[in-house]
């Protein structure tokens, strides 16, 4: 896959010039993730999305270009909790439209927001920056993995996806759980506490029925939260990978769809 970063200004006019590239920028926070994971979970998250569904869009013609990471988010939830790096709503909004018109400036037209924080607030930024580029501009702009368009957010927790989970209870998994927890096992190892997570007993909230209820923050939902929920000593490297896989085709698909066929007016630049 390329990228937009190692490129030469030379390099990018080039993809800029071709209909068929897509800018895939993802979106993650800098956030705490329970006391066995590391505050860059988000991040790493969005960027391995990113990698799993770029093959997927080269196999349907597309020319898929990572763009650098914006690693900080809304992180409302977390905000309290040491580490955590939680801008504004309106702050996020802007700097995903800047840096989209920025790039849109040369030549660019599709971008997907590949996106693994899952903070209402952070979803609410993504939905107002894309409402921002799509009014009166030629601006293909689609999500990618946690998402406000729930279509595209049902990729992320789609059936399949949680019978691959060993949890007993895959549908109470989330934050810092089981599934998150095997991402950085698979990802990047070294940044698990192992020893800490074997030992972590099981936090079953029904965290939908209190976001919906009005929690804002993780201890409005659990006060005696540790800062996870889910069980995180289910966790298994071998689990990730599966699932990414999956979610790769699954978001893939969807966004193949969302970006639907090239505009005719574009053809031409390719």
């Amino acid at each position: 896959m390329i990228k937009l970063g190692e490129c030469t200004h030379l390099d990018a006019a080039r993809l800029a010039r071709n209909a068929r590239c897509v800018i895939l920028l993802p979106l993650g926070a800098v956030e705490e993730h329970g006391p066995h994971l590391p505050l860059l979970v988000d991040w790493l998250g969005a960027e391995e999305l990113a990698r799993r569904i770029a093959p997927q869009l080269e196999r349907a013609g597309l020319t898929p270009v990572l763009a650098p990471s914006l690693p900080y988010g809304v992180s409302t939830l977390a905000a309290e909790w040491p580490g955590t790096v939680s801008l504004s709503r309106a702050l996020v909004t802007r700097l995903i439209v800047e840096v989209i018109r920025a790039l849109a400036r040369h030549g660019f037209r599709s971008f997907v927001l590949v996106n693994y924080q899952a903070d209402p607030g952070h979803l609410a930024a993504m939905h107002a920056a894309r409402r921002a580029l799509e009014r009166g501009r030629k601006l293909r702009v689609v999500f990618a993995g946690f998402a406000p368009d729930p279509v595209a957010h049902a990729a992320m927790v789609n059936p399949r996806v949680l019978r691959l989970l060993r949890s007993p209870r895959p549908e109470s998994e989330w934050h810092s759980g089981e599934l998150e927890t095997a991402m950085v096992l698979a990802a990047r190892p070294e940044l698990v506490d192992r020893s800490l997570m074997r030992t972590l007993p099981p936090a079953w909230v029904d965290f939908r029925r209190r976001l919906r209820g009005g929690a804002r923050r993780f201890r409005e939902i659990d006060a005696t939260t540790r800062g996870y929920f889910g069980w995180p000593a289910a966790a298994r490297a071998e689990t990730a990978i599966k699932v990414m896989r999956l979610r790769g085709k699954l978001i893939a698909a969807e966004v193949i769809r969302a970006l639907g066929p090239l505009p005719r007016t574009w053809r031409k630049r390719g």
